[in-house]
């Protein structure tokens, strides 16, 4: 249970929940049939994207908890893991057998798809995360964005592989959903990385005691209460504006039951976590943030079931057109 615990399952689910959801909902929904797009990905490629895409940020898990178990221990003393209910060795070794998978589906996805560059960036995204758990961490803001940037990659990695086929014989209305599906991509690629930026701002408030003791430049630390304050309000308000031009939006298409929920079930929760991080004050306090933030994220996620029915792309790329009207 220790070692399950080490690799984040909750995590892990949400991501590959999130992957299959975007596959499902925006890339290969069925009405597409009708016009005979096929997917670039076929379901065992795209598997072997989301195993690999599993085995790196587990292992990304495992070697943050093996480098953070002093900060931890002043942090979360009840959770700390390695050196505690495992040995250091012994998670190395769980961390080396999860990169040596996470890079096996990686060299069995560029065999079968013949897309060696795209299949490499799962790697790379590996690299990332081993230099931000003895490197990246303790610097200020380059640790919150190359996690942030890895949490987005987990759907733009789709939208690329899906997209980045050049084909001559590509009809209009190939074009066109291929499109939308870019665009979503992008969309949703936003909001995880700003909402994953913002709990990661949440989280170095809530653990600045120990990041302070060892050295970390975090946000907290650096500026201080007020900076934190300011930083995760401007990354909300960057989130309310892309929520509320989404609300604008969907009444021009007569969609207004999205607009509703776009309203009760994302800013409404979005104000309320302005509102606390307004008022916070304890390591209390930014905890409950930081989870807020987390479900928060998943609505959004959870949103792309409304595209289930096929209208994603096209939806997608009617937005696009609306914001180009407004600037």
């Amino acid at each position: 249970m220790y070692y399950i615990r080490l690799i984040r399952p909750l995590n892990l689910f949400i991501i590959a929940a999130t992957m299959y959801l975007f596959r499902l909902c925006i890339v290969a929904a069925s009405p597409y049939k009708i016009f005979y797009i096929r997917n670039v990905l076929s379901g065992t490629e795209f598997f072997l994207l989301v195993a690999a895409t599993i085995f790196i940020a587990a292992s990304g898990y495992v070697i943050n908890d093996i480098f953070d178990s002093d900060i931890d221990a002043i942090n979360h003393p009840q959770k700390v893991i390695v050196g505690y209910k495992a040995t250091e060795t012994s998670a190395y070794n769980l961390y080396k057998i999860l990169c040596v998978a996470g890079v096996l589906c990686t060299l069995v996805l560029a065999f079968m798809t013949g897309n060696y560059r795209l299949s490499t960036l799962p790697v790379i995204i590996m690299v990332i995360l081993n230099f931000y758990a003895h490197t990246f961490k303790k610097q200020l803001i380059v640790g919150n964005f190359m996690i942030a940037l890895c949490t987005a990659f987990t759907i733009l990695l789709i939208a690329l592989f899906e997209t980045g086929e050049n084909r001559a014989d590509l009809n209009t209305n190939e074009s066109y959903v291929r499109s939308g599906i870019a665009i979503a991509a992008v969309v949703y690629s936003l909001f995880a990385f700003l909402t994953t930026f913002l709990r990661e701002v949440i989280k170095d408030a809530e653990d600045i005691e120990g990041d302070d003791q060892y050295g970390c430049r975090t946000i907290p630390i650096v500026f201080g209460q007020k900076g934190t304050k300011i930083t995760g309000l401007m990354i909300t308000l960057i989130l309310l504006l892309i929520l509320i031009s989404f609300v604008w939006f969907f009444p021009a298409i007569q969609l207004k039951n999205v607009s509703l929920f776009i309203g009760v079930g994302l800013i409404l929760p979005l104000l309320v976590i302005i509102f606390l991080i307004i008022i916070a004050k304890t390591k209390a306090n930014y905890h409950l943030i930081s989870n807020l933030v987390k479900v928060f994220m998943c609505l959004g996620i959870a949103s792309m079931l409304y595209f289930r029915t096929g209208n994603g792309p096209y939806i997608f790329v009617q937005y696009a057109n609306f914001l180009k009207k407004l600037f």
